[in-house]
């Protein structure tokens, strides 16, 4: 079975307002899921490079790097291939919004504050690194 490695990077965008921390969550069309921003890394893009522009991209957001968040790991099958994708996510910081995001792909862009962004969180290892945000583990 051949598997296809793919790179790519995403951002937890945050904002706190008074007491609150919010989290900017995307849904991709045709899909009822909510998710983290991120997409695969191009040409000799750097991690960091790749990040801001997927974010800004997926959500009209332009964002400035606070650290480094994590990574996950994670395997599917598109068109009868295999494929094994990694992510590494950077926690964010929004500096202006665009207005003006990836509607081909994305439906809708959301603000939620951190505990309810990690209950709409569909897959396990995104809700995870929330988590750790919430834990101040990072």
């Amino acid at each position: 079975m051949t598997i296809t490695y793919v790179q790519a990077c995403g951002g937890i965008v945050r904002k706190i307002e008074g007491q609150n921390q919010y989290i900017l969550l995307i849904r991709k069309k045709n899909s009822p899921l909510w998710t983290l921003p991120k997409g695969h890394q191009e040409n000799d893009e750097s991690e960091q490079e790749t990040a801001i522009r997927e974010v800004q991209e997926e959500t009209g957001y332009c964002c400035r790097i606070e650290k480094k968040a994590g990574e996950i790991q994670f395997q599917y099958q598109k068109n009868d291939q295999n494929f094994c994708e990694r992510v590494n996510y950077f926690i964010m910081i929004p500096k202006n919004n665009l207005n003006a995001f990836d509607t081909g792909e994305v439906e809708e862009v959301h603000w939620a504050e951190i505990r309810e962004a990690q209950s709409l969180l569909f897959y396990q290892n995104e809700k995870n690194l929330i988590q750790n945000i919430i834990q101040k583990k990072i």
